[in-house]
């Protein structure tokens, strides 16, 4: 679709069809029939095809083994990539090299140079991409970032996050699992982290300019990294911190995003499920109504149906996704970044890469 192009719904093809789009992407997808119709879907596994082609009922002749199939001969106005990490490049070129609108889950690649030929790619052809930050769209995150925007809260000057989960055996096997494999893209930092490190970004305004960082192999024997600790300095001179792993089964309590102002400290739980606000006069946690009125599937599905809301009302209006290319590389050279300064013992600075 041109960007100038103005229609809805949008004729939408699916790129992958596994996991991530039977649990939150095709309701989502679904629960906004005025913006997108699913016209067509690619995946090589008939199983995938299958259950998701049914539940979005595409015709027969509109489910693809080979996505190159799919855009060569589907009518379609933009294109979901929910593929492994490491086919995320080279979906969205084709995509991009197709003339459709994008929208991939992150992170965009696996390489900033990788990242730079996408770049490179849907600006030569005059195609819009986004990127699913989906966090940002959840109900305790929206409310967050108003308390910090619109009331008397004051300036973000610290923050941390924390991404800490336990996984299994069986879920760290490279050979069963591709977010164990180096291969694929794998790693606790780049999968897990990744959208804990938007969201301190998001909460304390301003952009990551400084990484400091310790990236290692802990608790399972593979080559990807399964325990990160982040120091972050930004642009306006706040500072955060990052603590990610695999091999901390915390709970509840190991998944939070805060940032504390001089006088407030606002927390979002489970990814924006929950929220809270401290005033430092009396030092008490105080829950945040956030009335949502979804059960605990809709709950866990909002992130992605208001992030494909809010994305295709801006492509159905020509207009850019709030989660541009230049955001998507952005975390991933923070990423980056972290990895070098593991190995150089020193901060980087994300600006020069």
């Amino acid at each position: 679709m041109s960007p100038s192009m103005k229609r809805a719904p949008l004729r939408v093809g699916l790129i992958g069809c596994g996991g991530i789009v039977q649990k939150s992407h095709l309701d989502g997808l679904l629960e906004i029939p005025d913006l997108v119709t699913v016209s067509a879907i690619a995946d090589p596994i008939p199983e995938n095809r299958n259950r998701v082609g049914t539940a979005a009922d595409v015709p027969s002749a509109q489910r693809y083994e080979d996505h190159r199939h799919m855009l060569a001969r589907a009518e379609l106005d933009a294109a979901i990539i929910a593929t492994p990490h490491h086919l995320h490049a080279e979906h969205v070129i084709a995509a991009a090299r197709a003339g459709v609108a994008i929208l991939s889950e992150k992170p965009m690649a696996t390489s900033l140079e990788e990242a730079d030929h996408i770049l490179d790619t849907v600006k030569k052809r005059g195609v819009h991409y986004g990127i699913v930050h989906n966090f940002l769209h959840m109900p305790g995150t929206v409310e967050a970032l108003r308390i910090l925007r619109e009331e008397n809260a004051g300036t973000p000057q610290t923050g941390r996050a924390l991404s800490l989960f336990g996984k299994t055996a069986d879920q760290a096997d490279p050979n069963a699992v591709w977010r164990a494999s180096k291969a694929a893209g794998g790693g606790c930092i780049g999968d897990s982290a990744y959208h804990e490190i938007y969201l301190i970004e998001a909460m304390i305004g301003s952009p990551v300019r400084y990484v400091e960082a310790r990236v290692q192999t802990k608790f399972f024997d593979f080559e990807v990294d399964d325990v990160a600790f982040l120091l972050f300095e930004h642009e306006n001179g706040a500072l955060s911190t990052v603590a990610t792993s695999w091999g901390m089964p915390i709970g509840r309590d190991g998944n939070l995003c805060e940032v504390y102002t001089r006088t407030h400290g606002i927390r979002i739980v489970s990814r924006g499920r929950e929220l809270f606000c401290m005033d430092k006069s009396n030092r008490k946690w105080q829950s945040v109504a956030l009335n949502h009125g979804l059960d605990d599937a809709a709950l866990a599905r909002a992130g992605h149906a208001n992030c494909f809301a809010a994305t295709f009302k801006a492509l159905a209006k020509g207009n850019p996704p709030p989660i541009t290319c230049e955001h998507a590389r952005h975390n991933l050279a923070i990423i980056h970044a972290a990895h070098m300064a593991t190995t150089s013992r020193r901060a980087v600075d994300v600006k020069a890469l």
